[in-house]
């Protein structure tokens, strides 16, 4: 059965963050984010976020902690919008998004909100456009490499969503519309 539950996964600079709070204000859903929860568990343990990855990477007992949120949504969460990696593979049936978008601008994208308070926090601030380049391909492949690993799937790979948007032309609010426009045509048989 299919849940009103939104996920959305992506690669760094994609756009998740400002795309679920989109989502949650026009649909009325509630948030949450794997993203911070994890910029969260590096700042507790004084590691910047690459460093935290570093480390995650091997301790399957992080990635389980983040998970369990997930598993619970799955079970009893109703009218929520995730962002998230591997929501699309712990809420399966949730309608899943990735947002997609190239290294450069995913780089350009992180670098210039190198001011968030997030990623202050979390040491995810970066000097130059390169480090910003060099540093976010890392956590591509870290991702990748990690969640291979302990799940055997690849975030980024587009047949494990049901909706793919490249973000690097549109507009957050022009992604948010289509994600809406989908997601209401995948409720639509159900709600007859």
């Amino acid at each position: 059965m299919k849940k009103r539950i939104v996920t959305v996964g992506g690669l760094p600079g994609s756009g998740k963050s400002t795309v679920k709070r989109l989502l949650a204000l026009k649909l009325g859903y509630q948030m949450l984010s794997t993203g911070d929860f994890v910029r969260d568990m590096a700042h507790t343990r004084n590691l910047t976020l690459e460093e935290f990855n570093d480390l995650i990477i091997n301790d399957k007992t992080l990635d389980e902690e983040i998970d369990a949120r997930l598993i619970a949504l799955e079970e009893d969460g109703d009218r929520f919008v995730v962002d998230s990696h591997l929501a699309f593979h712990f809420i399966p049936s949730a309608f899943s998004v990735l947002l997609t978008v190239s290294l450069e601008k995913s780089a350009e994208r992180i670098f210039l909100d190198s001011h968030a308070e997030s990623r202050i926090k979390s040491g995810d601030t970066m000097q130059t456009l390169e480090e910003a380049r060099e540093r976010t391909a890392r956590r591509i492949q870290n991702h990748v490499e990690r969640y291979q690993k302990h799940y055997g799937v690849n975030p980024y790979h587009p047949e494990s969503y049901d909706f793919v948007i490249d973000t690097e032309t549109y507009t957050p609010e022009e992604v948010a519309e289509k994600v809406v426009e989908a997601y209401t045509l995948w409720l639509a048989p159900q709600e007859k």
